[in-house]
């Protein structure tokens, strides 16, 4: 237990350190099981969507296939329902895993050094990036439809975030 204790960060002014290791270590494992299958982020992101045939055909200006717009929100009953599908893709979990696992080593370097500005900052700022990120898909996006599931990454980047913001005094010298 000894052994363990000094590879844990301070936790002499408060517990932040701690949050912060255990949110890095979650975040770095995430990223890896995004690597390795889709299931737990098809869990996250649970919006169904189907293609969006009100799109204006192509022209020499537009291509409808190059549009943000592309699909849109499925409807929950009709034959939109049986066709549609969640936008998790094999490229879309590995660009979510690297975000995390960024977000994992910002987070891992700052639990040992809260004292610093920047990195006290830098770790503030992937609790923030997080909460939009999770609030745009929810409300704007619709990729999710919350349950379950999407309880531990917003109470993470809110709860992160707001901590971070009010303790900040408290670490940063």
């Amino acid at each position: 237990m000894d052994k363990l204790q000094e590879f844990l960060p301070s936790g002499e002014k408060g517990y932040l350190p701690y949050y912060l290791f255990v949110v890095s270590v979650v975040a770095m494992g995430n990223a890896v099981q995004n690597y390795a299958t889709l299931h737990y982020t098809r869990r996250i992101y649970n919006g169904l969507f189907v293609t969006n045939h009100s799109l204006p055909p192509a022209t020499d200006r537009f291509n409808p296939e190059d549009s943000t717009n592309i699909i849109k929100p499925a409807s929950s009953t009709g034959k939109d329902a049986e066709k549609a599908k969640d936008q998790v893709s094999p490229l879309a979990a590995r660009l979510f895993g690297m975000y995390t696992f960024a977000a994992g080593i910002i987070r891992f370097y700052a639990c040992y050094q809260l004292e610093n500005p920047s990195l006290y900052q830098l770790a503030m700022w992937t609790h923030i990036i997080a909460s939009v990120h999770f609030t745009s898909e929810l409300l704007v996006f619709k990729t999710i439809k919350f349950n379950g599931p999407q309880a531990l990454p917003f109470l993470a980047g809110y709860s992160g975030a707001i901590w971070m913001y009010l303790q900040y005094n408290h670490y940063v010298q």
